[in-house]
């Protein structure tokens, strides 16, 4: 089956789309070469959003306030994200590209692939290697793309490439924070964290963004959270400048915590989703991982009003503080029954 079939079969709404001048380009053309399943699909063509509507009626559109000219439909589980291809012609179009192996394409109207930098050697050779430097130079976010792209293809990045990045790296900084939040978000997530902190001090775009030199860990298996709780010493700080969102700081920080302190009632605190990522970040820090975990399901055996009524106080932190302790109780399994509570209560008020 050609790479055209191939992409009509996983993507049928693309047979929707007016052909004339369309190309399907960059990571689901490299997908499929690699043998993976794309989950969506970016469509180069002269009128995107007719391209975009001729799929759905209902379209997002992408970008900045000062870029806004590309559309995003979902269709089932699939994405269709269409774009104007560059100066009209889709070789110039391509060699703006970052990469070789996301510089190929795919006529819709025809079978023919357009592989102009050898991007399907690459593929093979598993390697990124860029297009042109100056590329780097249009978009710097370029520079820790090539990372996450590494990481998660389980490619080497080509030795040009590298040496190209580091006299760029300071520049990686003039992209948007929200953007490079979202590159070390990708990058962290790959399980690949010993991999992805060499690459970041061979290309030196650690010390523009962490501010400085990153310790080196030889384990891979780090979460997100565990990554980011293991290099910075001020994560509030950090995700400030790089925009985290709120749930990504409260997991850096309850993972924090947890390295520095994780008997039972932390771990519960930190809750079962966060606290079973410590044992590789302990493993990281050479530290013992033969962690106890604790019955995340544990609720308070008697609520606030069962305690009023037990202890004769009024709503107010008092009460609040024996609900605590009878919760911290439980999760020690130094209280088991209702019983128990009861008299736990009592001897607490």
């Amino acid at each position: 089956m050609s790479l055209r079939d191939e992409l009509l079969r996983l993507f049928p709404a693309l047979k929707r789309v007016p052909a004339a001048g369309a190309y399907v380009v960059g990571g689901a053309v490299r997908d499929l070469l690699l043998g993976r399943e794309p989950a969506d699909v970016d469509v180069a063509c002269p009128d995107p959003l007719a391209a975009a509507q001729a799929v759905r009626h209902k379209v997002i559109r992408l970008g900045r306030e000062d870029h806004l000219n590309a559309w995003r439909v979902a269709a089932g589980d699939r994405i269709y994200d269409f774009a104007p291809i560059e100066g009209g012609d889709i070789d110039r179009d391509l060699a703006r590209r970052d990469f070789t192996i996301n510089a190929m394409a795919v006529a819709l109207p025809s079978k023919t692939v357009l592989d102009p930098f050898d991007g399907r050697g690459d593929c093979e050779r598993r390697l990124v290697r860029m297009v042109d430097a100056k590329n780097f130079d249009d978009d710097p976010l370029r520079m820790l793309k090539a990372i996450r792209m590494a990481v998660h293809l389980d490619f080497t990045i080509d030795p040009a490439t590298l040496a190209a990045i580091v006299p760029r790296a300071e520049k990686v900084t003039n992209a948007a924070a929200e953007r490079i939040e979202g590159e070390l978000s990708a990058i962290f997530s790959a399980s690949r964290f010993a991999t992805a902190l060499r690459l970041l001090r061979e290309t030196q775009l650690e010390v523009p963004i962490f501010g400085r030199e990153l310790p080196p860990f030889d384990r891979e298996d780090v979460s997100l959270a565990g990554a980011y709780a293991l290099l910075l010493d001020d994560p509030r700080s950090f995700a400030e400048r790089w925009r985290f969102s709120e749930i990504l700081l409260r997991d850096v920080l309850a993972m924090k915590h947890l390295i520095d302190r994780h008997d039972l009632v932390a771990l519960y605190d930190a809750g079962e989703r966060v606290a079973q990522q410590l044992p590789n970040a302990l493993r990281a820090l050479g530290r013992d991982a033969d962690v106890a975990m604790p019955d995340f399901s544990i609720r308070p055996l008697l609520n606030g009003g069962e305690i009023a009524a037990l202890t004769n106080l009024p709503p107010g932190p008092e009460l609040g503080r024996i609900k605590r302790a009878l919760l911290e109780a439980q999760v020690r399994g130094e209280v088991r029954t209702r019983d128990e509570a009861e008299t736990f209560v009592s001897a607490t008020a």
